[in-house]
């Protein structure tokens, strides 16, 4: 199998936790062939641990960028970093996998589409939850019919954001505990639970939505709730608690009401769908091995360049993700229902950083 000679951008916990595992997992499928980190000794880490040569260890991605031996570029840079990287591995002329939300706002994912289109590259964002087993399932019980006509949805979470910092949780690092991005944790974990509603229902029509505002730094609301409308008339509650715990079990969790049944993931680790049916048929409980997402979808991008496979995770829908995520805020601050796909005050504050084309580029 040919492998793709790729480069990577940012080393901090994303790479070491998630996408380094998935990687060496598919080494019949990937070729690593330069590392990038704005800190060097993360990077000669990184390059010792992959037996790569010190010519190979970049603190500029600018310089890497310029290697005619790397096909594609995996981007896992702080959001506040994602338009820019991304738009200069673009512009470049190389494939690339960029780490969620493709930007800060719906207008630079905007521009990042319309660079893609230019250069005439493919780009898959790493939103695991559209690769994750359980969440296959689920899209295929939805689209099989299974549980009749989806009606109505709950979607909660609950997690103590500062604690899990304190633990060694992604929140640790600075710029998650001072963002400099509309949103903070709401665009940086929301956007999963986003992604997830509209992996199975489509893109949402209306949002309605409050907050308690939050008086932390990562946040501007440490709960927030709001009332989300699909096509079909898919209506639910979409609730994410940031301070606090659940201490009772079953949890509430994420439940889909059709027309004949309904299905229930208490978490996303918990190994097993639910799925009951009104008319008395047996329950089921199906089994899934929990936490593959990263590993499916650099499978999914070795498929699009190698084999011509369609990208799952374009950054079309990344863009919708976005747009939600900021009508949810804003729907919120403004006291108003909202259109995701109507351009928000929020998004016009964003300027766009001037990139330019690197030598060879197809822009």
């Amino acid at each position: 199998m040919e492998r793709i000679k790729l480069g990577i951008i940012g080393l901090g916990l994303a790479w070491e936790r998630l996408h380094a595992p998935a990687l060496n997992k598919l080494k019949d499928r990937y070729e690593i062939v330069a590392v990038c980190d704005t800190d060097i000794t993360k990077a000669r880490n990184a390059a010792s641990t992959l037996g790569l040569p010190e010519d190979a260890v970049y603190n500029d991605y600018n310089k890497m960028l310029a290697r005619t031996d790397i096909e594609a570029v995996e981007s896992l840079v702080p959001i506040r970093g994602n338009y820019e990287t991304a738009a200069a591995v673009i512009t470049s002329g190389k494939h690339l996998i960029a780490e969620k939300p493709l930007a800060s706002t719906p207008d630079a994912a905007r521009e990042l589409i319309k660079l893609r289109n230019q250069a005439g590259v493919k780009v898959m964002v790493a939103e695991n939850v559209r690769y994750e087993e359980q969440n296959v399932l689920i899209k295929s019980f939805l689209d099989g019919g299974h549980i009749g006509n989806p009606v109505y949805f709950v979607d909660n979470h609950i997690v103590d954001y500062q604690q899990e910092a304190e633990s060694g949780g992604f929140g640790q690092t600075a710029w998650r505990k001072n963002p400099e991005f509309e949103g903070g944790v709401l665009l940086d974990s929301g956007v999963h639970h986003i992604a997830r509603l509209r992996h199975f229902f489509g893109d949402a029509i209306r949002v309605y939505a409050q907050g308690r505002p939050s008086g932390v730094s990562f946040a501007p609301y440490s709960c927030i709730t709001g009332i989300l409308t699909f096509p079909e008339n898919i209506t639910g509650h979409y609730s994410f608690f940031l301070t606090g715990k659940e201490t009772q079990s079953p949890l509430v969790g994420f439940r889909i009401f059709g027309t004949h049944g309904e299905i229930y993931l208490e978490e996303p680790n918990c190994g097993f769908v639910n799925i009951t049916y009104k008319d008395g048929r047996e329950s089921g409980v199906i089994p899934y091995s929990s936490g593959q997402g990263y590993l499916h979808e650099l499978e999914d991008f070795h498929a699009a360049l190698r084999f011509g496979a369609r990208i799952e995770s374009t950054p079309e829908k990344a863009l919708g993700d976005i747009e939600t995520i900021f009508a949810i805020t804003e729907s919120a601050r403004l006291n108003e229902s909202i259109d995701p796909g109507e351009p928000t005050r929020l998004s016009q504050a964003f300027v766009l950083p001037r990139v330019a084309a690197y030598p060879g580029s197809r822009v």
